[in-house]
């Protein structure tokens, strides 16, 4: 890759915040989550975060996909540079840890056999939420709880070549920039290799988040250049997409500025899943890579399979007992389908560009345009419909 640009890794998040947010009668099956991380691998995620392995339950099954999906080299392909090609890798097993170091210990026992592993831990630093979740403790308190639990994540695993520390500011679009930064470079300080800074409510705006992820950029850049910078967007204001790229278009920003390659993390989920609204979709976040990255003033580089994506999309959904929304960006079942004589007629004389933003069939997708009868179909388009 060129001495500028950005690098963008997927880390897909369905099996933990996704598994979290899913009603009871949906819950994936005991014992799938290796057959569903499986899935996810040959989707092309960089990072799969299996759980939370303080749970009980989640314990064995985060071990499973450590023990087999993390042992196991994936074909991926690689986009944004001139001659694209596949790697052949394992992807990153996370689990998802507090502070405590019985919830540290618990999440490296599970994830240690993997090639790469990774412990993510997180500290609340938003006023409110350091309040209500931390009573009668400082946000010094706090500080230092983010300052130990990377320290002894970082302890545990430094005998393992291939792991790896994330460290989250939950709430970190809403805690107070002075704070925040301070945070940030104590746990870069204490050696972890990925800063997540998630919109934990979802209510900020692609606007705001630009500006903020350019900051955030700046800081860490200024403590390890080295270090990961990382997205987690919820939907409540149906923003989670937009948000997401914020972060490519920051980190473009900052490398076209000052000639140096930056790192990203975009977490995403299977159709969104996650808490309320959901988190955000890994299909729209990459399309929107794809179409933006000739835009972009520098290269970026990502890995991903997208003729894999419908049949992953639907294959993780129904281990949940759920459908594929038919309208669901990219890998909807309507996304191809065309019912208005208009729109009919437009595809079948200029091909599915006319009114298609991309080829279906890139996805996953049999055909690139389906014409069914409907209400608003004209005659052109019947007659496909039929036949």
């Amino acid at each position: 890759m060129n001495k500028n640009g950005v690098e963008i890794e997927i880390f897909d998040t369905t099996l933990r915040d996704g598994a979290q947010a899913l009603p009871y009668a949906n819950q994936f099956p005991d014992g799938s989550k290796a057959d569903i991380a499986h899935n996810i691998a040959q989707l092309g995620a960089g990072v799969i975060e299996a759980g939370f392995p303080a749970t009980l339950g989640d314990r064995e099954e985060v071990r499973s996909v450590a023990n087999t999906v993390g042992q196991t080299y994936y074909d991926v392909q690689v986009w944004g540079v001139q001659n694209e090609y596949s790697v052949a890798r394992t992807p990153v097993i996370a689990g998802l840890s507090r502070t405590t170091p019985s919830d540290i210990e618990a999440t490296w026992e599970a994830v240690s056999n993997a090639v790469r592993p990774r412990i993510h831990t997180f500290v609340s630093t938003d006023p409110e939420h350091m309040r209500a979740k931390f009573p009668g403790k400082t946000p010094e308190d706090v500080l230092q709880m983010g300052r130990e639990a990377v320290r002894l994540a970082r302890s545990l695993s430094q005998c393992h070549y291939g792991a790896s520390i994330e460290f989250s500011a939950e709430a970190a679009s809403t805690t107070e920039p002075d704070y925040l930064e301070r945070v940030i470079k104590t746990a870069i300080e204490q050696g972890a290799d990925v800063i997540n800074v998630p919109d934990t409510v979802g209510q900020r705006s692609p606007f705001w988040m630009k500006d903020f992820y350019g900051r955030v950029i700046d800081w860490v850049m200024q403590e390890n250049p080295a270090v990961t910078i990382s997205a987690h967007n919820h939907n409540d204001l149906d923003q989670a997409t937009a948000n997401t790229i914020g972060l490519v278009m920051a980190a473009a920003d900052y490398s076209a500025s000052n000639d140096v390659r930056v790192k990203v993390q975009l977490e995403t989920a299977i159709g969104g899943l996650g808490e309320r609204a959901g988190n955000a979709d890994v299909f729209p976040v990459v399309a929107n890579l794809f179409k933006s990255m000739s835009d972009m003033s520098v290269p970026v580089r990502f890995e991903f399979n997208p003729s894999q994506a419908v049949r992953v999309a639907r294959t993780v959904m129904d281990f949940a007992g759920l459908e594929v929304h038919r309208q669901s960006p990219i890998v909807g079942r309507d996304t191809n389908v065309h019912r208005s004589g208009i729109h009919s007629d437009g595809v079948i004389k200029g091909g599915h560009a006319i009114y298609t933003p991309h080829d279906p069939t890139f996805w996953g997708h049999e055909s690139d345009a389906v014409h069914e009868d409907g209400k608003y179909q004209g005659k052109a388009g019947k007659r496909v419909a039929i036949s």
